[in-house]
């Protein structure tokens, strides 16, 4: 009887034992889920809302190209900002791939504040050009020199509607300050694009208003100096057409009007 009694405390024991740990396994698990959540709140608020660029009403150009290859296409100015880190991005495009003629895009893209770290040129230019009809991938295809400095160059072919397109890509990135010129120079079928055509384009791009940035205002200045005028001083490249000057040309200006007798 004993014996038996003794079984039945044993059992009883070994159950109230076995509740005791089921409780607290669920104290603990419930603790920890909760922690959990706590800390996947915590961390979802100091994630950044998605990178959204939104455009620009009315905007006021800030930079300017004048090409005379370019002069009978339709040019388009825009502005788009990222309000999450405060990015600018400027875009200039000439023609349109669906349309005959030349096709130019240049985007001069400054990051916000904390900087952000540029790819090689490959990466740059097809990343901006995931939206086309790519029909021959991009591939490094050498450099050019230009005011702003050498600047790499990238190959690539895109098409619409069955007119495939010759490109010439470009991206030159700048540190003082942190920006980017990047964009491509499209000929208007499959021939090869004139590295001249596109190291002239860069050289007849000019800023207008930095919007209160001065480093970017220094960084154009600088880049004046370098101007070599599509080719004018070298003598295997065509000159860029100036203004003559007749006091050069030896003959002496015509003056209008009258002169005041003293």
């Amino acid at each position: 009887m004993q014996a038996a009694s003794r079984s039945i405390a044993l059992e009883i024991s070994a159950t109230l034992m076995r509740l005791t740990f089921y409780v607290f396994s669920l104290v603990v698990f419930a603790g920890g889920a909760t922690r959990l959540y706590q800390v996947t709140a915590r961390l979802g608020s100091e994630v950044e809302p998605p990178a959204t660029w939104i455009n620009v009403e009315r905007p006021h150009p800030a930079f300017q190209l004048v090409m005379p290859e370019l002069a009978g296409s339709a040019s388009n100015y825009t502005i788009a900002r990222r309000p999450a880190d405060g990015a600018r991005r400027d875009r200039l495009t000439y023609g349109n791939v669906a349309e005959p003629g030349p096709y130019m895009l240049v985007e001069i893209y400054r990051p916000g504040p904390r900087g952000e770290h540029f790819l090689d040129a490959p990466s740059e230019v097809a990343a901006r050009i995931i939206d086309f009809t790519v029909t021959d991938d991009v591939k490094p295809a050498g450099r050019i020199a230009s005011k702003f400095g050498p600047v790499p160059l990238v190959d690539f072919a895109i098409a619409d509607e069955g007119v495939t397109r010759r490109c010439l890509g470009f991206a030159r990135p700048s540190d003082a300050p942190a920006m980017e010129i990047a964009g491509w120079y499209c000929s208007a079928g499959e021939e090869v694009v004139d590295r001249t055509t596109l190291g002239c384009a860069l050289d007849r791009l000019t800023i207008l208003t930095a919007g209160g940035d001065r480093k970017l205002d220094q960084l154009f200045a600088r880049a004046e100096l370098n101007r070599t005028f599509c080719g004018r001083r070298s003598p295997i490249l065509a000159a860029t057409p100036e203004r003559e000057d007749p006091i050069i040309k030896g003959q002496r200006p015509k003056l209008r009007g009258r002169l005041s007798a003293r």
